[in-house]
């Protein structure tokens, strides 16, 4: 199998200003520290993305449900909430995997198929017969060489030297093209991509792409079956940076959380230069390089009411001073 044929698209003006205005976007996210997620919409995000991951193809089960199987991961009864708990404790590993090792890909999808496929974690062995809804098959997949080809897409997409916004669509096609297991290819595509953009910008984990996805899924199949008959994927490319930038933009129509001293100091130690870890040291210089709009006096109040609530300790005084954290603080 020629990975050419996966790969390839080419591009037009529509991407190239769809590309511009993620990047500005993204630029807001960081400026505006949106990049992890307020620990009060967490839950929100996660039931919005388990919700369109699975809805895409089919999901039985509407967002309340989802919301309860979230909250009270148990024992599933029945085939629709097993699917629920295998992607919500698909979405908290996420972050351990790596986007571009086989072996990651492959546990990612054992517990993504876990109770649903009998060879979860294993590529197919036979050919499939390739749907886009039609009743008649568009081609057939072969299973030839399938590791191999499977490696050579992950490696290119570490290695290619265009935007990785772009390479990551390419990637997601190239899952759903490549079909390298019997099932859920749909959804690990999307999955990896998440995984993918996750190593660039942090806001990724969290954002629900897929929800924008699901508002215009039959626009979703029909860009991929396009793009299988033509044997370019520019088009797809297209559609799923739209939804990107689309998601982008109501993340930044969300008002910003009202943060007061501790609550500024917490989001700080989670997503700034320290981002959890406990004992390292930083200066007053740190925590206003992170937030810029704030005055020096505001800073150091900040900074002392932070001490007084046991997040810091200081060592020094005045401009010798630095400071570290004493309580860890969870990553969102």
């Amino acid at each position: 199998m020629d990975l050419g044929t996966i790969t390839f698209y080419g591009i037009d003006p529509r991407m190239l200003q769809l590309l511009s205005s993620i990047h500005h976007r993204l630029g807001e996210v960081h400026a505006r520290h949106l990049q992890r997620c307020d620990p009060t919409l967490a839950k929100a995000y996660r039931v919005s993305t388990v919700h369109a991951m699975l809805a895409i193809e089919g999901g039985e089960l509407e967002p309340l449900p989802i919301a309860e199987l979230v909250d009270h991961p148990g024992q599933a009864s029945g085939s629709a909430e097993q699917e629920v708990l295998n992607t919500h404790r698909v979405l908290d590993l996420l972050p351990d995997l790596d986007p571009y090792l086989v072996q990651d890909l492959r546990q990612a999808h054992s517990v993504l198929m876990h109770g649903q496929a009998l060879d979860a974690g294993h590529f197919r062995s036979a050919p499939m017969e390739v749907l886009y809804g039609d009743p008649e098959p568009l081609r057939i997949a072969n299973a030839h060489d399938l590791p191999a080809v499977v490696q050579e897409l992950l490696q290119y997409a570490e290695e290619d030297d265009f935007p990785p916004m772009i390479t990551s669509c390419v990637l997601h096609f190239g899952l759903v093209y490549l079909r390298p297991f019997t099932a859920g290819n749909g959804r690990l595509a999307r999955l990896w991509q998440k995984r993918m953009l996750m190593d660039h910008w942090p806001v990724f984990e969290h954002l629900p792409v897929e929800a924008f996805i699901n508002h215009r899924r039959p626009a979703y199949h029909a860009a991929l079956e396009y793009a299988d008959r033509r044997g370019d994927c520019g088009g797809f490319i297209t559609y799923l940076l739209e939804r990107i930038d689309e998601a982008l933009a109501e993340l930044l129509d969300t008002p910003d959380p009202k943060r007061g001293p501790l609550d500024r100091m917490d989001n700080f130690l989670r997503n700034g230069p320290l981002r959890g870890q406990v004992g390292r040291s930083f200066r007053r210089k740190d925590y206003l390089s992170f937030y810029p709009e704030l005055g020096t006096a505001t800073a150091s109040r900040d900074l002392q009411e932070a001490m007084e609530a046991g997040r810091l300790v200081r060592e020094g005084t005045r401009r010798a001073a630095v400071y570290k954290g004493i309580r860890s603080v969870g990553t969102g």
